[in-house]
């Protein structure tokens, strides 16, 4: 990925993930640094050439010469129907196709936003930022993000079916902030993010895969909730069943 890397074409979380190698790789680093050496040498004045006259001449002589003097004989039918009747409205409904093609391969509002999702998961495994607090009790985790968000996310425990809260941080999403609580289930950590919804009333679960990463979404209680990890769908969508069915703590602290 060095040259994708190189040309800024890597998407945050891969280039993250270069940059970290680049600091512990010492041959991938001078291979970088070469790169970056070699591109100053060809953008430099040294390697241009300045073309003389006679070779503009030559070489529009010789084109000249390969493609027959004067206009080009015409066929004995008219060409200037077939321009009509085919050829312009083929452009036109080309030129219609080319404008719409923004629009028809644009991924869809949830596929971009659960992209987003898997980038957040990711980004917090590889910079060890999983929890701003860390704790397993759930009357700690909730009170934590008081002040820090404008609604209160709901946190629940299911540790007794193999589900333990670890904690909980901020993180950002569609440019406004969330709340990410994290659990683990063996040594597979779960991200779930929640914030105000958008929409009416609940959204129906909806599982999907990105990136090797499996998700659930829905929405209930005026929250929508997005559920990421790396575990198998089957453990994650348990996961999913626990954390709508268990009841919040008493006295919702």
């Amino acid at each position: 990925m060095l040259h994708a890397y190189f040309d800024q074409e890597l998407d945050p979380v891969r280039s993250l993930e270069v940059e970290r190698h680049l600091k512990d790789c010492p041959a991938c680093q001078r291979r970088y640094e070469e790169q970056q050496a070699l591109r100053k040498v060809v953008a430099g004045q040294s390697l241009r050439f300045e073309a003389p006259p006679a070779l503009y001449r030559s070489v529009r002589n010789a084109v000249r010469e390969a493609g027959g003097a004067g206009e080009p004989r015409r066929r004995g039918w008219d060409l200037s129907w077939l321009r009509r009747r085919v050829l312009m409205p083929a452009a036109v409904v080309a030129l219609v196709l080319l404008a719409a093609s923004p629009w028809i391969t644009q991924p869809s509002a949830q596929t971009r936003l659960a992209g987003e999702v898997v980038s957040a998961h990711v980004r917090a495994l590889m910079t060890d930022h999983l929890t701003d607090v860390t704790s397993t009790d759930q009357h700690t985790v909730k009170p934590w993000f008081n002040g820090k968000v404008t609604f209160s996310p709901p946190v629940v425990d299911p540790s007794a079916q193999g589900f333990p809260l670890i904690g909980g941080r901020l993180d950002l999403l569609e440019e406004q902030p969330v709340a990410a609580l994290v659990y683990q289930h063996r040594k597979h950590f779960i991200n779930l993010f929640i914030w105000p919804s958008n929409g009416s009333g609940g959204a129906r679960e909806k599982t999907l895969t990105q990136r090797g990463y499996n998700l659930v979404h829905w929405a209930e209680g005026g929250m929508d909730f997005w559920a990421v990890s790396d575990m198998n769908a089957a453990d994650l969508q348990e996961f999913t069943r626990l954390v709508r069915n268990q009841p919040p703590p008493p006295g919702g602290k």
